[in-house]
């Protein structure tokens, strides 16, 4: 593993919690395109354990994918209330916003 391709991926890291914060579709999506390349970059350029230097770079590169993740689940869970919200107000009584399918019940 690089210390670049590293770098790379805590900077898209860095850049797309801030963008979830913002509430930023453009800047999320666009991140989250982007991430798969900076993974590839640092998947395929080996290990990390032989490595003591980049110890403190892959545990930052984890809390922020875990940071990422945590906002992530906030605005999805966000999103399913007001949908259900909005599935109530519009006086529908079975529960829940969508059906097995995955479309609006």
């Amino acid at each position: 593993m690089t210390a670049e391709a590293l770098d790379a991926l805590i900077e898209r890291e860095a850049a797309l919690v801030a963008a979830l914060d913002a509430g930023d579709l453009g800047q999320i999506e666009s991140l989250t395109h982007g991430m798969a390349g900076a993974i590839a970059a640092v998947a395929s350029a080996g290990g990390w354990r032989e490595r003591a230097d980049l110890r403190d770079r892959v545990l930052q590169a984890l809390r922020l994918s875990s940071e990422a993740s945590g906002r992530i689940n906030y605005l999805a869970d966000d999103t399913r209330r007001r949908m259900e919200r909005l599935h109530t107000l519009a006086g529908r009584t079975t529960s829940g916003a969508y059906g097995r399918s995955g479309r609006m019940a």
